[in-house]
């Protein structure tokens, strides 16, 4: 009998364990593990402290710069592929060598890297000359799985690296998660790649596939049907816009790593990014740490998709609910039973639902009634519309209100929707530098080179008549033009059932849109005509396998087309133009996949997650979602700095 996939997920971590356990047996005994705090709950995910201590961790350290003296000789660090965190690695073995050189040849310095080491790691290693003192190994963790059907490898930095730096080098810890994935569950019939880095994802998979030539265990199950991976610059509006949904506004104003929701409310991320003029510190207690899983928590299970104006109206009865249970009414067998059976459960709930009112109030008290105004004018700008006024309420912003991150995020939403004149970008760069000071002019650049920001020429440089249309006010602009003929900008906002709902009826994230269509679609054919629209939007799967068997007139026009035969996927625009000119090679293709990975490469919100649950429960199927971290508008923010 097969197992609930829930349950074979488990096997992914099994496989993490595995995979450390042979790094450790590599590095020796009585180590002094120093580990990036960036890691520490991942790992603790993966693995526990009396599980390390199993395999031949003594002492444990967190990761810091001043680091002092260590238990052992033997010394284990974990850190992310980070260059800059990987150097104070390499500088701090440096300082101990120098102290003692014959440890030298000891082979007692050893640097596991997540989730590998990158090229230059090597070269810089022998430049300090610590090529045959220092080993370096390569840890590519499986997914976790932190709720129901959200799953991530806990990589907050993999945005950072691949489209601030446009260092493509961990894309194939992606395609390596896939194959693991698919060896659980079985390969999906039907793959969409939208975006160039998921295209790059998908021929790496392939490379993996038929190197690593094993057959799927789960092949005859139909646990995930289809795949879809999508670039997180393919939708910036779901990472911009403010989520409405209570678990999206939780991690916009709390810390969350893994799942683990830090329960701060004197030092919130909003707090954080505000100009501070006091010299005072805030010294808080320990603060209490609520998981985020649905089944340890069944509150959180029943509101976390639920709009935030919901959440506490079902909070409050579930408070009364509490309140109208009358122990002292019990017998003495009665209270045995309800000691024995009830109350450890009444206690854990009594505990999450405090912990859940007072974030909700954390988050009221935070927003202080700007949560209206701000959505309305991110609705003006997602529709083009008073673009004066949105410019207005940015700019005061930058001058009253200003905060390091969401302040730039209203820039960039309004760059993405409206555009930016000359005038108004340099007015807006002024105050925030003003503000922040000018050593973040460099934080505009990575913005445009990761395309959130689009930098205005200057009139005095396009005076040609050719220019002179750019420089007209438009209707719409691309961004308007796409979302309108994907229905991204529903007309009605009152539709509880849309996922639109996510941001108070405003959009619908592009991640919902596509698996709304593939759910829908009666044919390939139908599919293809309906997202005709997107660009780089790539097809593969067994569904182009079943075309290609027996027809020859495929391969024949697809080379005519001159499509790359090195991909594992058909351009998308130029297999419709051949479906539309043979119509007997659509007949007896369907969809109608009832179960979906979606993998958003680069950071998905809690926004998306939700708007994919209506879609799962308006259709009927099962969606999984997947990223390397998940993240909210303003992380995406702090990866430029």
């Amino acid at each position: 009998m097969d197992q609930p996939l829930s349950t074979r997920l488990i096997s992914l971590c099994l496989i993490s364990q595995h995979k450390l356990k042979s790094i450790l047996s590599r590095c020796g005994s009585k180590l002094d593990l120093i580990i990036d705090a960036q890691l520490i709950k991942p790992l603790e995910k993966i693995c526990g402290v009396t599980w390390l201590r199993q395999h031949g961790v003594d002492k444990i350290y967190k990761m810091d710069n001043q680091l002092g003296t260590t238990a052992n000789q033997s010394k284990l660090y974990l850190i992310p592929a980070c260059l800059s965190k990987y150097k104070c690695v390499l500088d701090q073995i440096s300082s101990i060598l120098s102290q003692n050189s014959s440890l030298a040849d000891a082979n007692c310095f050893n640097i596991i890297i997540v989730p590998k080491k990158i090229a230059t790691f090597d070269s810089i290693l022998e430049s300090k000359g610590l090529y045959d003192i220092v080993k370096l190994h390569s840890f590519s963790w499986e997914l976790m799985t932190l709720d129901e059907q959200l799953l991530s490898l806990e990589l907050p930095f993999f945005y950072k690296q691949v489209f601030v730096e446009q260092n493509h080098s961990l894309l194939s810890s992606v395609s390596m998660s896939l194959w693991s994935l698919f060896h659980v569950t079985g390969h999906p019939k039907y793959i969409l790649s939208l975006g160039k880095l998921s295209s790059h994802v998908m021929n790496i998979f392939q490379v993996y596939k038929e190197s690593y030539n094993r057959d799927y265990v789960c092949n005859n199950t139909q646990e995930i049907s289809a795949l879809i991976v999508i670039d997180r610059d393919q939708d910036y509006g779901s990472a911009m816009l403010t989520p409405a949904t209570y678990s999206g506004l939780l991690n916009e104003i709390f810390s969350i790593i893994c799942g683990h929701l830090e329960l701060n409310v004197k030092e919130t991320k909003l707090k954080k990014g505000k100009l501070n003029f006091s010299t005072q510190e805030n010294k808080s207690d320990k603060n209490t740490v609520m998981v985020l899983d649905s089944c340890i928590d069944n509150l959180y299970g029943e509101i976390k998709h639920r709009h935030f104006s919901e959440v506490l109206s079902v909070l409050s009865s579930k408070a009364k609910l509490l309140k109208n249970e009358d122990i002292k009414a019990l017998g003495i067998q009665e209270m045995k039973h309800f000691v024995a059976t009830k109350l450890q459960q009444v206690t854990l709930f009594k505990h999450n639902l405090v912990n859940h009112v007072l974030a909700c109030e954390t988050i009221i008290s935070e927003m202080n009634n700007k949560f209206e105004s701000l959505t309305q004018t991110e609705s003006e700008m997602l529709n083009n519309r008073n673009k004066k006024n949105n410019f207005t309420f940015i700019d005061d912003n930058f001058g009253t209100d200003i905060h390091i991150y969401n302040s730039l995020r209203l820039m960039c939403l309004l760059s993405l929707t409206q555009s930016l004149s000359y005038d108004e970008y340099n007015s807006l760069v002024s105050k925030y530098l003003l503000a922040f000071g000018y050593k973040f002019m460099y934080v505009f650049n990575n913005l445009i080179r990761s395309g959130l920001l689009v930098q205005p020429t200057s009139p005095k440089l396009s005076l040609n008549i050719s220019n002179l249309s750019d420089r007209l006010p438009k209707w719409q602009n691309s961004f308007q033009a796409n979302a309108n003929k994907l229905k991204q900008l529903p007309s009605n906002t009152e539709n509880e059932n849309s996922p639109s709902y996510v941001f108070n009826g405003g959009y619908v994230p592009l991640a919902a849109v596509l698996c709304n269509t593939l759910l829908n679609s009666e044919s390939l054919l139908d599919m293809l005509n309906k997202l005709s629209v997107i660009n780089d939007l790539k097809i593969g799967g067994e569904v182009i396998d079943r075309l290609n068997n027996g027809m020859e007139t495929l391969s024949d026009k697809v080379g005519k087309m001159s499509l790359q035969n090195n991909d594992c996927c058909i351009d998308a625009k130029a297999l419709l133009k051949i479906l539309k000119s043979d119509s007997k090679m659509n007949k007896g293709v369907s969809l109608k996949p009832r179960s979906i990975l979606v993998y958003v490469i680069g950071g998905v919100t809690f926004a998306e997650v939700a708007a994919c649950d209506i879609v799962q429960t308006a259709t009927g199927s099962k969606i999984y979602v997947a990223s390397d971290c998940v993240a909210s508008g303003s992380d995406i923010m702090a990866a430029h700095f």
